[in-house]
């Protein structure tokens, strides 16, 4: 994947991801081409080569740029809780919601989930927590698998909880919250 600074390239890029997108809401993803998304975008299939090596990079791409601008909101909070990073992210989720219902309907959702799983790391050390390298490895896999997996659970039963109550039962699921209730 091209990741220069020719501002042309980064133009190209961009008509590419949003031609995939609205192709996406119109046709399943498998069925479409390199040729349809090409001619949809006005650019050469040689230029779709040069910036992209699939479609699904095109998507992975799409989903850096998500995810940069989740980091910088998350960075421009003074003091971020695990509480406020869990509503962040179903905020985040929300804000994207037509896109991430594109990838449910395509049985995509392994892309959001590898590229949440990459990012994550970076997102839990803005919570300035100890670090045990092993431990944060499969936290990280066993958080973004999940969250990703919540997320698709409510978008598929029409957003039934409000962001808050989301939020406020996956935090009590990672802070042991939900067992001290049953148990009561």
């Amino acid at each position: 994947m091209y990741s220069g600074t020719n501002p042309s390239a980064i133009r190209s890029q961009k008509w590419l991801t949003e031609s995939l997108l609205q192709l996406m809401e119109v046709k399943p993803y498998k069925n479409i081409t390199v040729k349809e998304l090409t001619e949809r975008s006005d650019l050469a299939r040689q230029t779709f080569y040069q910036l992209f090596d699939s479609k699904e990079e095109i998507l992975e791409y799409h989903l850096d740029h998500l995810f940069q601008n989740y980091l910088q909101e998350m960075h421009n909070l003074k003091l971020l809780t695990t509480s406020e990073l869990t509503r962040l992210y179903f905020v985040f989720a929300e804000q994207n919601e037509t896109f991430i219902r594109l990838l449910i309907q395509n049985d995509m959702i392994s892309i959001l989930n590898n590229k949440f799983n990459s990012y994550l790391g970076e997102i839990m050390n803005l919570l300035k927590l100890e670090q045990d390298v092993i431990l944060d490895q499969y936290a990280t896999a066993f958080l973004s698998s999940g969250l990703v997996g919540i997320l698709v659970f409510w978008f598929n039963h029409d957003k039934n909880l409000t962001i808050d109550e989301l939020s406020a039962l996956v935090y009590g699921m990672l802070t042991d919250d939900c067992r001290d209730k049953s148990e009561g």
